[in-house]
């Protein structure tokens, strides 16, 4: 759990820039092509990602020089994944990219883990069930699917919830191996608190292999959260991007602990 006085100078930040309408919209793309039988649409949006990143970010700097701010959902790009009756526009997005000197065969593997407790950040537990793959993913199968219950705790408030996670293998254009992964809450969830409750997340992952033997890595996340008393959206959205770069970390550290 983060200390009040953290939260305290993550307020003083700035909230990360606006993302290109081609980011943005390779981002919904990505979301909404991830389970088409052929994945030519999925190589593309990630391909325009790369390029954005490329383009608008420095994957050697801190995490305020790797992030932005995404176009919000519409209910368009959401009704194929069962999801909570409200606006998805009110989701506040944020996305963040990384660089990860592991090659992209490594990371798979952390999927695997069925206990995610001590890989993610905030969690008093992470419990994953596994629905489809789990014994062939790191070998012929393209998807992995899985249902998890978890514990968030930081100076906010406590949640519960269940999230659904995907992932899929396949190649991009000029052959390089690549990792998807979605994730979707279908019902929102009270905290245990009463101090706030988590209505609805939508998310998207990549990891691509790049010529230099690492892997580059974005997570661009939907979410929308109520507290009681209120916190600033822009507070919320830094403390955000903290937790995934300590994802991105916690992903590292467990592939170096785990040969």
């Amino acid at each position: 759990m983060r200390s009040a006085p953290l939260l305290v100078l993550l307020s003083a930040c700035d909230p990360p820039p606006p993302a290109s309408e081609p980011f943005s919209d390779a981002a919904v793309a990505a979301l909404m092509a991830f389970d088409n039988a052929d994945s030519a649409d999925l190589a593309r949006a990630f391909e325009q990602l790369e390029g954005e990143i490329a383009a608008d970010l420095d994957l050697d700097a801190d995490a305020s020089q790797r992030s932005l701010t995404p176009a919000r959902l519409t209910e368009a790009d959401v009704e194929h994944l069962e999801h909570p009756e409200r606006d998805p526009a009110r989701a506040l997005p944020v996305a963040l990219a990384g660089s990860s000197d592991w090659p992209l065969v490594e990371h798979p593997r952390v999927a695997l883990v069925a206990d995610q407790s001590d890989i993610e950040p905030f969690a008093e537990s992470y419990s994953r069930t596994f629905l489809e793959g789990e014994s062939c993913f790191l070998s012929e199968c393209a998807f992995l699917r899985s249902e998890n219950h978890v514990v968030k705790a930081n100076p906010a408030m406590t949640v519960p919830y269940v999230v659904f996670k995907d992932w899929r293998r396949f190649e991009l254009s000029d052959g390089r191996g690549a990792l998807a992964s979605r994730g979707w809450m279908k019902e929102g969830a009270d905290g245990n608190d009463g101090k706030g409750r988590i209505e609805q997340s939508f998310a998207i992952e990549l990891w691509t292999e790049q010529d230099d033997g690492s892997t580059l890595r974005l997570m661009v996340l939907w979410a929308e959260t109520t507290f009681d008393p209120p916190q600033d959206d822009d507070l919320v959205v830094l403390t955000t991007r903290l937790g995934i770069d300590l994802l991105f970390a916690s992903h590292d550290d467990w592939i170096a602990a785990n040969p």
